[in-house]
């Protein structure tokens, strides 16, 4: 009776093993599409800071224009998986009167006529952009 219950144990975790490996197995497009996620997050960094973005923006807390975490918030609560290609059309055409907060309700976005590539590396970026406070929660644990 010890033997079969040892094999059935044995049994178990070898299953639970298998499980475990298969479910942290990435395929290799899931490994190339997080490389592109995070190389277009990067570029997107870069590219703000190209186009002069940070003049009227800041990272976390409003400027002329509203923080870039706060948009990214707010357009994943309206738009969810089509934030980033929201902030990418109103970065080609451009708004006004989006956020009434009162550093920023008179506030326009120009246009930029960036290519397209540019427009989502940069959306994508301020999609990433988490609250702070969760920045401090994540470096505490």
């Amino acid at each position: 009776m010890k033997k079969f219950t040892l094999i059935i144990s044995l049994f178990y975790t070898f299953l639970i093993l298998v499980f475990n490996v298969k479910c942290y197995t990435q395929t290799e497009q899931e490994i190339k599409n997080e490389q592109v996620a995070i190389t277009s997050v990067s570029s997107g960094e870069q590219l703000v800071e190209k186009y002069g973005c940070l003049a009227c923006h800041k990272t976390h807390g409003p400027k002329v224009g509203p923080a870039f975490n706060g948009v990214g918030i707010k357009y994943r609560k309206e738009f969810a998986e089509k934030a980033a290609d929201s902030i990418a059309f109103y970065i080609k055409h451009g708004s006004k009167g989006k956020y009434s907060c009162f550093m920023t309700k008179d506030a326009v976005m120009p246009p930029f006529n960036l290519p397209e590539e540019e427009r989502m590396a940069i959306a994508s970026w301020i999609v990433s952009l988490r609250p702070m406070k969760d920045m401090y929660r994540k470096q505490d644990e």
